[in-house]
């Protein structure tokens, strides 16, 4: 009966023992499960972390680039109408010259035209008065070949239009002034405007 009871703790000790060895296979399995597991989870957290970043990275620099071209546009439009106004005023500034300055622009323009040939004045609504000044008469009368409708005006300019021939050339001066905007308008916004 010792022998059988020896016996039996001896199976029961290896028995135990053998199930001790597989328990601690087990937890060492399931630990190194845990810490894969564990090491997955950092890395993801990690990664996730980094998207973050670059997504809010990403989003700042989107935005600050929106608002200097917000600003770089606002500043633009600024510019542009500044320089709209200046050459808006020119040619009022032109529309309101005295007698004389008018006179001496008229004589000007008249000195280049052919002497040969009939030319025919049509004056703008805002200046009618002034071809009626003593001034610009004087100036008349130095081109025999040129005379002024008396009953023609374009409606709302300043300035004139000189006809041969069927043909019109256009001294009205807010499209003497946007000529000179379209060929000015760079150079003048580059000195103007330099950072």
């Amino acid at each position: 009966m010792k022998d059988l009871q020896a016996l039996s703790a001896q199976i029961l000790a290896k028995t135990k023992e053998e199930g001790q060895k597989k328990i601690e296979q087990y937890e060492e399995v399931a630990n190194d499960r845990v810490e894969e597991q564990r090491q997955k989870l950092v890395e993801s957290q990690k990664n996730r972390q980094e998207q973050i970043e670059n997504q809010m990275k990403n989003d700042y620099e989107r935005e600050a680039q929106t608002l200097a071209n917000n600003k770089r546009n606002a500043i633009l439009g600024k510019k542009q109408a500044l320089l709209h106004d200046v050459f808006n005023k020119a040619a009022e500034k032109m529309a309101n010259w005295d007698n004389q300055t008018f006179a001496n622009f008229l004589s000007g323009v008249l000195s280049q035209l052919d002497q040969d040939k009939q030319w025919q004045i049509v004056p703008g609504s805002r200046s009618v008065a002034v071809f009626q000044s003593e001034e610009v008469k004087a100036s008349l009368n130095d081109y025999p070949t040129i005379n002024v409708a008396s009953d023609e005006a374009i409606q709302g300019k300043a300035g004139f239009i000189v006809q041969e021939g069927g043909i019109d050339y256009n001294f009205c001066f807010d499209v003497l002034v946007q000529e000179m905007k379209k060929e000015f308008s760079p150079q003048l916004a580059t000195l103007a405007f330099k950072n």
